[in-house]
């Protein structure tokens, strides 16, 4: 949907791609729309180098939307980047944003505030937009540019200005090498792990301190319903462990 008949630039089939708002949104309304191929097969990454003189606010604005209909100028599933993007402030030099939908526009409106003056209205200085469009299942070609950005735009995070991008296809961090007498549980390395024989339920494991549990107790009753027990210690003797020593379970409970 561009915002003017006669300045409007419709990228698609075009998986990267960099431009100046310069020579992009020359006049005002203008617009530059990126077409994702298929939202369910692919992600939109954007990363906006700011003006590096003051600007405007709001006359840049950023938008993602599902469709547009031209015969009632509507779009479908519009969303605003504006709090993401912040383009006039000059707190960060660089933003960046992910984009799940079907387009992704880039649009030049004039300023909102219409009591200003030619003289007090400062068009935006020059910024310029790099894009990438990922693949979600093999996203191998662009996952080094896009982790790039990812640790660019997660050094520069903070509560009031969090990084745009949210999620990626790419794994952009090695898992960590293994290391002496540590086990590996859950994703994470737990230093100091002692491993035992697993019991003949082959439930035992060690989770932080603690050494594997022991094997169950005889049932406290042959019928109708009695209790086994089975219990654990932590190591070292004098460590500090969270979690219960003991545990039962119900057993023989037919009649």
């Amino acid at each position: 949907g561009p915002a003017s008949a006669t300045c409007a630039t419709l990228e698609q089939n075009r998986f990267f791609g960099v431009f100046s708002s310069t020579a992009t949104l020359p006049s005002t309304p203008c617009s530059w729309t990126l077409q994702n191929p298929d939202p369910r097969r692919y992600s939109v990454y954007m990363k906006i180098t700011k003006p590096a003189d003051p600007c405007t606010p709001r006359q840049i604005r950023t938008f993602q939307f599902d469709s547009f209909i031209e015969t009632s100028r509507t779009y479908l599933g519009m969303e605003s980047f504006d709090e993401v993007v912040r383009l006039c402030d000059a707190s960060t030099s660089v933003t960046y944003l992910e984009s799940s939908k079907q387009f992704l526009q880039i649009r030049k409106v004039a300023p909102s505030n219409s009591l200003e003056t030619l003289e007090e209205q400062k068009d935006v200085s020059e910024f310029k937009a790099e894009f990438l469009v990922v693949g979600k299942s093999e996203p191998k070609h662009a996952c080094q540019m896009l982790c790039q950005w990812l640790e660019k735009c997660l050094s520069s995070s903070t509560h009031d200005y969090p990084c745009g991008i949210m999620n990626t296809p790419c794994q952009c961090w090695e898992a960590p090498k293994r290391k002496p007498g540590s086990c590996y549980r859950g994703g994470v390395y737990v230093e100091k792990c002692l491993p035992v024989p697993r019991d003949n339920g082959g439930e035992a494991e060690i989770i932080k301190g603690w050494a594997g549990w022991g094997r169950w107790s005889a049932c406290s009753q042959e019928c109708s319903g009695g209790v086994q027990v089975r219990s654990r210690s932590c190591q070292p003797e004098d460590g500090v462990c969270e979690g219960t020593v003991e545990e039962g379970r119900a057993c023989n409970t037919q009649p």
